[in-house]
């Protein structure tokens, strides 16, 4: 059975109160799905309740008092979730790592976040954890999640607590509940720059899920499947917590791997994710529309959905085209992890074209002389722990400088152009938005990622990830023969077929705008090579780094031109 009303949003109590509500009114109706194989076990709310009350009790045995730290190094799981939901019954603030952060960088923001208790997924992880520098203060805990070496897991070891040994300590807690205290600190470094460690109140992330999940109009019955990490703000409010105020279902992925063999076992009626992951979506339905058996957006995500969300990055509009022609509601929103993360969201019933939605109730969006969007509400970060002088520079009488360019229509819908940061400034003086560009290029079914550069040169190139599963079918049917990946990028045939596509991408552009030379990659960026975010956005500087040898060639003489066609040689040359 399915519960019809929402939690009552309160400000004035930690989000995790909800699943108390939960267990009380719904104690066995199904909340949480574990796709196994293919079974789909769940939890119930008071399942859920009652190993986040044992965890509480057991965590404040390892001494962790209100304001504590404690570290979540992991990928998304059902311990992430029990652990999130302990730490707020004991008024303690939750750092999550990434799971996919590399040993050297877990260390360092453990070191940097002085932790009282660390949890680890694996034992390999804890290991390659010993292998670094000391981190963090000496008298800290470590826990490993998972069982290892004959010893139990972390949820078997606390099987035996009584639940209500952990309610006595959340009610203790309560009584003197601060919604501005910290509720977690997240480490963010975006695109570029070092990490910075956001710290979020209670209130932050009451506020935005509740506002987020009125905005969607989501209902009790819907379904969640979810794959973006939980240590990302958006998947955290938008998936954990949305799910949470509404008292739905959530479902998790066991992989990435698996998303799409986990929407048929799961059939969701919401999905939440970034542009490259619909992106793919919209190349897989193109490609197979003019064959003998063509696949739909609902067959791929199992025939339920009835919207997906994006965020994280831009989302190029002929995606948006896409999912809409096929009936499937695309819809953008916006935000930063200084902000809860939502700034602005698009609904079912209402959404425009191009932009991010309109600014969710409650919260004031005005733009700057240059163009730069702030942000005042509720959901505005307290601080960057340990740097107040970012803070203030950040932060300037209420108002978030988010760093975004946009602007905003007569109706209230937003727009977003790009990052002040990222804009690329090219030696004629005119500027670029590459964010746009890379849109265009990525919509061209044989390129998986493409990175555009330019800054202080006359013209932009770029560096194209090869869809490696398209161009293989392409020369195939082409019937070219290679030895090697690498020999398959130089080949003339695939060379030409580059330079064609990226010329139809781009042609509608201005000519500063339009790629003059480019050069296919025989690897792309991942997370775990440190080249992506986990939300599946580039870390421009880390691959400007990684690739200057590269960058540089297309400036002198390396790489591939572009022709474009119905352009004058002086139209193509005077940027």
């Amino acid at each position: 059975m399915a519960i019809e009303t929402i939690t009552e949003p309160r400000l004035d109590r930690p989000m995790v109160a909800a699943l108390f509500d939960l267990a009380r009114s719904s104690p066995d109706v199904p909340a949480l799905y574990l796709p196994q194989e293919d079974q789909l076990p769940h939890k119930t709310w008071r399942q859920l309740a009652d190993d986040t009350l044992r965890l509480t009790a057991y965590m404040n045995r390892l001494g962790v008092q209100p304001a504590d730290r404690v570290v979540l190094w992991s990928d998304n799981r059902y311990e992430w979730i029990v652990v999130d939901f302990a730490i707020q019954c004991l008024g303690a603030i939750h750092v999550p790592l990434h799971g996919s952060l590399p040993a050297s960088g877990a260390a360092a923001q453990i070191a940097h976040s002085e932790p009282k208790l660390v949890l680890i997924a694996t034992a390999a992880m804890a290991e390659a954890l010993r292998g670094q520098a000391a981190a963090g203060p000496p008298n800290q805990v470590q826990e490993v999640i998972d069982a290892t070496n004959g010893e139990q897991s972390l949820l078997d070891r606390i099987s035996a607590i009584s639940p209500g040994d952990g309610m006595a300590i959340m009610e203790q807690q309560a009584a003197r509940f601060d919604p501005q205290a910290i509720a977690t600190i997240l480490y963010s470094s975006g695109t570029s720059g070092e990490p910075k460690a956001v710290a979020l109140t209670h209130a932050n992330l009451t506020s935005n899920a509740y506002a987020a999940v009125d905005a969607v109009g989501e209902v009790a019955s819907d379904r969640r499947l979810n794959f973006l990490p939980f240590s990302h703000i958006y998947a955290r409010t938008c998936d954990l917590y949305t799910w949470l105020a509404r008292g739905s279902e959530l479902a998790l992925t066991r992989t990435r791997e698996t998303i799409f063999a986990d929407c048929q076992l799961v059939k969701p009626t919401l999905m939440n994710g970034v542009p490259y992951f619909y992106e793919r979506i919209a190349q897989r339905v193109a490609e197979s529309e003019n064959t003998a058996a063509p696949i739909t957006i609902q067959q791929i995500l199992g025939g339920n959905i009835r919207a997906c969300f994006c965020g994280g990055a831009p989302l190029p509009v002929g995606t948006f085209d896409f999912f809409h022609a096929r009936g499937v509601p695309l819809l953008p929103g916006y935000g930063l992890t200084e902000s809860s993360p939502v700034i602005s969201f698009s609904t079912i019933n209402d959404f425009r074209r191009g932009t991010v939605g309109k600014a969710l109730p409650g919260i004031e969006v005005r733009f700057a002389e240059d163009g730069e969007l702030l942000t005042k509400g509720p959901h505005v970060m307290l601080e960057y722990w340990k740097e107040p002088e970012l803070t203030r520079e950040t932060i300037r009488d209420g108002w978030l400088y988010t760093g975004d360019l946009g602007s905003i229509d007569a109706d209230g819908f937003i727009s977003i152009t790009g990052r002040k940061k990222e804009m690329i400034a090219l030696s004629t003086g005119k500027k670029a938005t590459p964010t746009h560009i890379e849109g265009l290029l990525c919509r061209v079914p044989f390129i998986l990622q493409a990175l555009v550069v330019g800054n202080d040169q006359k013209y932009l190139a770029a560096l194209i990830v090869p869809n490696a599963e398209a161009l293989s079918a392409w020369m195939e049917a082409q019937q070219l023969k290679v030895a090697t990946q690498a020999e398959s990028l130089t080949h003339p045939s695939v060379v030409q077929l580059y330079q064609d596509r990226i010329s139809q991408a781009l042609e509608s552009v201005a000519p500063y705008e339009q790629v003059k030379r480019f050069l296919l990659l025989d690897r792309g960026f991942t997370i775990e090579d440190g080249l992506l975010t986990p939300k599946l956005s580039m870390r421009r500087d880390a691959i400007h780094k990684r690739f200057q040898s590269e960058i540089a060639a297309l400036y002198s003489g390396g790489g591939v031109a572009v022709e474009y066609k119905g352009s004058s040689a002086a139209a193509a040359t005077d940027y």
